[in-house]
């Protein structure tokens, strides 16, 4: 064969490689995962400090950023707290809902989220029975109330659902609280990064 004529066979052929090449790459998912934390400390000095929370990394905000959107929500006690209103210049807010499947939520709602309306007014309701958790006075054990899940717009206006797994570190079964160790969250959630409210 001519120099030349295999020279323009090469060319030909080159294009047809590289492309067969990029077919063969496989995308990531971009399905949004479920996360598990576990033990995040939540005020165990009882000293009215909120640990700040990330949803996109899943880490601890030093509380120096308390008046910025690097957080969004907290947690102090029973407390849980969303980045909006009095409590910070994000766009959060927070439904809680009842008798649902953590997993049959697939899509966050559009309209109904409390903000921080005032330090009493809160986006997720406190005090045994009304947001997330119940006490028995008896036992004196916090306990999350099952079929709780809590939708939570982020600071930056995006959208996780949550659910309270265990106030108590290590998650133990039984309970005893006069020797286990209370003010701890395992929780798991879905983050949506990309802006809509679909979680799936």
């Amino acid at each position: 064969m001519p120099l030349r004529m295999l020279f323009y066979s090469l060319i030909f052929l080159l294009p047809l490689a590289c492309s067969k090449e990029e077919t063969s790459i496989s995308t990531p998912s971009t399905t949004p995962q479920v996360i598990t934390i576990r033990d995040l400390p939540a005020d165990t000095g009882k000293k009215g400090i909120f640990t700040l929370f990330r949803f996109s990394d899943s880490s601890i905000v030093s509380n120096s950023d308390s008046n910025t959107t690097k957080w969004d929500i907290g947690f102090a006690g029973t407390t849980i707290i969303t980045n909006s209103g009095v409590r910070g210049p994000g766009q959060g807010g927070a439904i809680v809902l009842k008798e649902t499947d953590f997993n049959s939520v697939k899509e966050a709602p559009e309209t109904g989220y409390r903000i921080e309306n005032s330090f009493n007014d809160l986006a997720i309701p406190t005090g045994s029975g009304n947001g997330w958790y119940s006490y028995d006075p008896q036992t004196h054990i916090v306990s999350p109330i099952p079929g709780r899940v809590i939708i939570i717009r982020t600071a930056d206006g995006k959208y996780a659902k949550m659910q309270i797994i265990s106030y108590w570190k290590g998650n133990p079964q039984p309970i005893d609280p006069f020797t286990h160790k209370e003010r701890y969250y395992t929780f798991k959630y879905v983050y949506q990064p990309n802006g809509t409210r679909k979680f799936d």
